[in-house]
């Protein structure tokens, strides 16, 4: 059984005690606490033994349902693919729409490696949980009796003469210490062989009645044995520290044990009322100290307060419970105890494979071990490819991106610059494109005369241009020297850019060369190996076939065991003529059927395999529908998850 199976197995068993517990306290919610408190306290210690008990009793098996076998360790193998076959060449073994596969004998697969990665997370957690809790309460136990140590004893005789008389009260017959400490603000009591009473700093202040049912009842705890009681309850607390139920059980236990002690003191004549502004007085002076009130057994914690004052004033008068009925009550829960822990769920036992069916899957076996070695043979080859595909992923052309970012940084302030100055030659660029469009526009009128009377007229025609042209030469004539400016600092970063683009041209040639070398090397070799996974491949080829075949047989064989099933429970409730192949073959078509270590798992639902056998079977019955309706569920409970064992 696998780890996390046994953690949630231990709860459950935990939930069944302390639920009985839970039961039996209801129907004694009129009697004396101590009974309650008695069950309760059974019941914790009860579900602390339970992992202890369980490894001592007899087991008794419980039948799993019949979708929970899975969970309880078995050992098939997850559904895997056809060895040296790909997923998606893989083919269903059983039929149409169904999961089904063969595991290899000997692979080193681990399909339940996640499965196991969470049991173990799951038992890491569990263990971490319960040392902390452990740690705590030693932590408590050790900060009390440090307590103790430091405590001083007190001598005063009205105090031990009190002590006397509250000893007898109570039938208290062993030596009990008394001492106050200024660490504990309420009473408490703490120790099994010798027990100590520990009385606050102030408490010399209280009057004598007070002194008187403080004394009774930590006495009372003394006698029933509650301190130890209560330590166990921590234990069960620690090893069931993710059950709610157990942290329940436990606050009620403490309850229930202060309740007792109460009913007590007021039994032996303190008056209710008075008792109740007791508890208040002492409870308002405390301080909350969790480490010491885990360990020790304090007379007016707050979290039980409100409850215990109202039961103080709504006392009954109860007889003092006799031994007795505390033993009947302890009888009673701890008889469940061995019971529970004795429950253990088990797996149906698998069926004996028919001779056909053995033969099959022996078979297979031989098979798959005949072909191990070509698959190795594949798997080395793979192993062979990787660094060779490795080889070809890493080639890389490496280029100086860094002294070329380093020259454009340079040139970045420059070019900027040259921004600048187009911007602010943007307007007179503007003027140059209108004058552009006037001269477009320009229409020359020349008249006759000699050449130079022709030219006197064009100059005089265009000379408003020229102005023009002359005033915006003269205008971008600044912004001309300062771009020539800054294109003369351009001139020997573009020498650098030239000289570092020839170096890495020589360097990306030479790369190039070096990874054509090592692409053709490692293509040679890649082809070499996937000619050789070719033929490892061809040679598995006749095996697939032999495979094939060997799964129609392996068909043919589960669905003449799983008739079998049928009929052997069905058979005397139909007649002969019923189509029990017919009913394994559908029951087949629906279902999952895995083969693993010599065990065939046939998985259908309940439902569907509930409509096809009375579908089939109900139309041949012979007999009292009582009898088949009961013979049909036999039948059912065992195909729903049907073992075979064939090895």
């Amino acid at each position: 059984m696998t780890s996390l199976v046994a953690i949630a197995l231990l709860s459950l068993k935990a939930c069944l005690l302390l639920a009985a517990a839970g039961g039996l306290t209801l129907v004694l919610r009129r009697r004396p606490a101590r009974l309650r408190a008695v069950v309760w306290a059974t019941a914790l210690v009860g579900a602390a033994l339970i992992p202890a008990l369980g490894a001592l009793v007899p087991v008794l098996p419980i039948p799993l349902p019949v979708a929970v076998p899975a969970l309880t360790g078995s050992t098939t193998q997850t559904p895997d693919t056809l060895p040296g076959v790909s997923a998606s060449e893989s083919e269903p073994i059983l039929g149409e729409g169904r999961t089904q596969a063969l595991a290899t004998t000997g692979s080193t697969a681990d399909p339940g490696g996640r499965w196991r990665g969470v049991e173990r997370a799951a038992l890491v957690i569990w263990a971490v949980g319960a040392l902390l809790l452990l740690a705590r309460q030693a932590l408590g136990l050790v900060s009390m009796r440090r307590i103790v140590r430091r405590a001083r004893p007190i001598s005063d005789p009205g105090w031990r003469t009190q002590l006397a008389v509250a000893a007898e009260q109570v039938g208290c017959r062993r030596g009990v210490g008394l001492v106050t400490t200024s660490e504990l603000d309420v009473p408490a009591v703490f120790g099994v062989l010798r027990p100590v009473v520990i009385l606050p700093g102030h408490a010399d202040a209280w009057l004598d009645d007070r002194r008187a049912a403080v004394l009774q009842h930590e006495l009372i705890h003394v006698v029933r044995l509650d301190w130890p009681v209560r330590v166990a309850s921590r234990l069960a607390a620690a090893v069931h520290w993710f059950n709610p139920l157990v942290w329940w059980a436990v606050r009620r236990l403490d309850l229930e044990q202060e309740l007792a002690c109460d009913e007590e003191v007021l039994s032996l004549g303190s008056r209710a009322s008075t008792y109740a502004c007791h508890l208040l007085s002492i409870a308002r002076a405390a301080v909350p100290r969790p480490a010491v009130a885990a360990a020790g057994l304090a007379m007016a914690r707050r979290c039980h307060l409100e409850e215990r004052v109202m039961s103080i004033l709504s006392h009954r008068s109860h007889r003092r419970v006799g031994l007795g009925l505390i033993l009947s009550a302890v009888v009673v829960t701890a008889a469940l105890v061995p019971a529970i822990a004795a429950v253990t769920p088990t797996e149906p036992q698998p069926r004996t494979a028919s001779p056909e069916l053995a033969s099959v899957v022996a078979e297979i076996e031989a098979t798959e071990q005949s072909f191990e070695p070509e698959l190795e043979r594949i798997r080395e080859i793979e192993r062979e490819m990787r660094p060779s595909i490795k080889a070809l992923e890493d080639i890389e052309v490496e280029i100086d991106h860094e002294a070329i970012a380093r020259i454009q940084a340079e040139m970045q302030p420059i070019l900027e610059q040259i921004q600048a100055v187009e911007i602010d030659m943007a307007p007179v660029q503007v003027e140059l494109e209108a004058i552009a469009e006037r001269m477009r526009e320009v229409k020359l009128h020349i008249e006759d005369g000699t050449l130079d009377e022709v030219q006197a007229q064009i100059h005089e025609q265009l000379q408003a241009v020229t102005r023009d042209l002359e005033s915006i030469h003269l205008d971008m004539e600044p912004y001309a020297k300062q771009l020539q400016e800054l294109h003369k600092q351009l001139e020997p970063m573009h020498s650098k850019i030239a000289q570092l683009t020839e170096v890495q041209a020589a360097k990306i040639r030479e790369q190039v060369e070096r990874s054509r070398e090592i692409t053709e090397r490692e293509r040679e070799k890649i082809s070499r190996l996937e000619a050789e996974m070719e033929r490892a491949h061809r040679n598995l080829e006749p095996v697939h076939e032999r495979m094939e075949r060997l799964h129609d047989r392996l068909e043919a064989a589960v669905r003449n065991d799983v008739a079998v099933v049928l009929r052997s429970h069905l058979g005397s409730v139909t007649s002969p003529a019923a189509p029990f192949d017919e009913a394994a073959a559908r029951l087949l078509d629906h279902a999952n059927t895995h083969l693993g270590n010599g065990l065939i798992e046939v998985d259908i639902s309940r439902r569907e395999a509930q409509e096809i056998l009375t579908g089939l079977l109900l139309p041949v019955r012979i007999g009292t529908q009582e009898g088949f309706d009961a013979a049909l569920e036999t039948a059912v409970n065992e195909v729903c998850h049907l073992v075979i064992r064939a090895d």
